[in-house]
């Protein structure tokens, strides 16, 4: 399959601009968004999954047809688990293109509730998309749905899924293992700032201290004299009874295990 070099060079700046994301939603609405200047589309979805294959609550972002006020909701609510994508979660181990048209027969298809009553009403009988794998293990998932007037996807769009299929893996991946260890880190953080009852300026200079600011780093940052900032230094060591910056970050991360 042949594709031009503006279509190449697409591809290239898509995926420059995607790497630098390095929170989950922002990738999940760009990824949603520049799509469609590669392979046009009428409604779709990016949604993250979790270990039980449920769509994990504010992960996602859905793109709605203009007749379907209620798509979203119809489909968390009523849809995903009737959607025949599921046909695909037991057999399928590492990230794929499918075409909606590829999973079942069409006859069956459109016999399907699915298709009878959330497709065809909201006018996008077509999908495609890419089921995201990691480790045998689905955590996300991109789909995108035509109208009947833009008709089904192209192998040239499937062609173009299948270029871009395992840099999105990755993204997926890096991306929301990297948001859920600072989410963790900041809750080892929180919960050393209760237990040893640190101001909320004390818990500031905790977080820059772990961050490897010096004294004078620390006072550019927060804009305090370095005799403030020595202060709260030695107020945070005597209420915890560390010694040493490295003792202190031990104690952070040991409190939070």
């Amino acid at each position: 399959m042949m594709l031009s070099e503006n279509e190449w060079n697409a591809i290239n700046n898509i995926l420059l601009e995607l790497y630098t994301i390095s929170n989950i939603e922002e990738l999940s609405k760009k990824l949603m968004r520049v799509f469609r200047m590669l392979i046009p589309y009428t409604a779709g979805y990016f949604v993250l999954l979790d270990e039980e294959q449920r769509i994990i609550p504010d992960k996602n972002f859905f793109i709605s047809p203009n007749s379907s006020d209620n798509f979203v909701s119809e489909y968390l609510n009523h849809y995903y688990d009737e959607d025949y994508l599921k046909y695909l979660y037991e057999i399928t181990t590492e990230t794929t293109v499918y075409k909606d048209t590829s999973i079942l027969d069409d006859d069956i298809r459109k016999s399907t509730d699915f298709y009878k009553k959330f497709l065809k009403p909201s006018d996008i009988p077509y999908g495609c998309g890419i089921l995201i794998i990691k480790n045998r293990r689905i955590i996300a998932i991109m789909n995108l749905f035509r109208s009947e007037q833009l008709g089904d996807f192209s192998d040239k769009d499937v062609y173009i899924l299948n270029l871009l299929k395992k840099h999105i893996e990755n993204m997926v991946h890096n991306t929301y293992q990297t948001e859920r260890k600072q989410i963790a880190v900041d809750k080892c953080f929180a919960n050393a700032s209760a237990k040893y009852e640190l101001t909320n300026r004390e818990h500031e200079i905790l977080k820059l201290l772990s961050e490897g600011l010096s004294n004078s780093e620390i006072c550019d940052k927060l804009m305090i004299s370095l005799s403030t900032a020595k202060k709260h230094i030695y107020n945070i060591y005597t209420k915890t009874g560390v010694k040493s910056r490295t003792q202190l970050i031990n104690l952070v991360y040991s409190d939070g295990d």
